[in-house]
């Protein structure tokens, strides 16, 4: 199942782009959902849905009337309805924002077939990757929890708390977790916390986590394994978005 996002004021760059993925997925027997949008702010109004299902990969126009993709952007990181976000502009200069939290390339206009195809093979890998674990809940229920949704772990006591989009409280230790995602991007980098790569920073031997401006410390013991993790995996999306 692929969920496919596609924002641009410009009704014949739309359908150019549709008809790009439509071309790309023609022999695809899986199932293609599409949602387009016409501006940035149809898109907080599908994200602020909570019934609304979740977007793979949203295809934004960078210039557009009313909020702007790299706005759009920006507030998106907070929500939990867009996966990744390949930038479309009429001007190659903008390449510059296609790298950070859940983008995954760009596109110069007009919108080209081997760009867009370039864009949903890395879409196809990363689905591929994003492992997941089943957690126990303090009321006895189990959840599923995708590693991309994870920002960071918490260890208080003999529970834990997982931080995504929201504040999760459940039953495993934080050694148990660390066994679970084991050659994820979900790392341990202090005896009380672990943290996803993909959100953090390095600042002044600390983490900053990016989409929450929230500072986390790093143990004595893992500082080396924290600096080698975090560049190597720097170094792992800089290639793919290539």
């Amino acid at each position: 199942m692929m969920r496919i996002g596609i924002c641009d004021d410009s009704d014949i760059s739309r359908q150019n782009m549709l008809s790009l993925c439509h071309e790309y997925f023609q022999n695809n027997i899986g199932k293609i959902e599409y949602q387009m949008f016409e501006s940035g702010e149809e898109v907080i109004e599908y994200c602020d849905n909570d019934d609304a299902d979740k977007i793979d990969i949203l295809f934004l126009d960078i210039e557009m009337s009313g909020i702007s993709g790299i706005e759009l952007m920006n507030r998106v990181l907070k929500l939990d309805k867009i996966w990744r976000i390949a930038f479309v502009s009429s001007h190659n200069e903008q390449m510059k924002y296609s790298f950070g939290i859940k983008t995954i390339g760009f596109i110069e206009k007009p919108a080209a077939y081997c760009d867009v195809s370039d864009i949903l093979e890395k879409i196809l890998l990363e689905k591929q990757e994003n492992i997941s674990i089943l957690i126990t809940l303090t009321n006895g229920k189990t959840k599923k929890l995708y590693v991309e949704d994870i920002r960071y772990i918490e260890a208080e006591g003999r529970y834990t708390y997982i931080y995504t989009d929201e504040k999760i409280f459940c039953t495993s230790k934080i050694s148990e977790l660390e066994k679970e995602l084991n050659d994820s991007s979900v790392v341990r980098v202090h005896k009380s916390y672990m943290v996803n790569l993909e959100y953090m920073s390095l600042k002044n031997g600390r983490i900053l986590m990016q989409d929450r401006k929230v500072e986390l410390p790093i143990g004595r013991s893992y500082k080396e394994n924290v600096k080698r993790a975090y560049h190597e995996y720097g170094i792992k999306m800089a290639r793919r978005r290539i």
